[in-house]
């Protein structure tokens, strides 16, 4: 069966160099781990948004992929886009958001609210592109459902 999903979400764990110590090695796993819960978790942002299917929004996007970087080093940071381009191919467009280290030290209710403002900016910039490119979306609809879906996740 077809994954109709019109949201997905992808998490990049902290870089770490080469000769990074155990402890700081431990430390960034335990980050990536504990970012995971908001995402994938029982109450978790992908379940909340489960139900929103891309035939609802339009024909000219099946995927929109939230990608997540959790304190990327520099030179990861440098090759982050804002957004990137629209693959028309696949009707697919990739949107990183970067969680920086302060994310870890917001009271739970702080890194809830964060990630879906974050979100909500994208959308934003998502607006942008659907209509520079003229594409069938409903950015409406789409960010009323996506704003309902996750009323109970802050």
């Amino acid at each position: 069966m077809e994954d109709m999903n019109i949201l997905a979400f992808f998490l990049s764990y902290p870089s770490l160099p080469i000769d990074a110590s155990d402890e700081v090695s431990d430390e960034a796993i335990k980050r990536g781990d504990e970012f995971r819960t908001y995402i994938w978790g029982e109450k978790g942002i992908d379940v909340l948004l489960k139900s929103l299917s891309y035939v609802d929004y339009g024909k000219d996007l099946k995927r929109i992929l939230f990608q997540f970087y959790i304190m990327p080093c520099d030179y990861e940071r440098i090759h982050i886009k804002e957004i990137e381009q629209y693959r028309k191919n696949e009707k697919a467009i990739g949107i990183p958001i970067i969680v920086e280290r302060s994310f870890f030290q917001f009271s739970e209710t702080e890194r809830r609210e964060f990630l879906v403002s974050s979100m909500l900016s994208k959308f934003t910039i998502l607006g942008n592109v659907v209509r520079n490119k003229k594409l069938d979306i409903n950015m409406t609809k789409l960010v009323h459902d996506f704003s309902y879906n996750l009323k109970t996740f802050v």
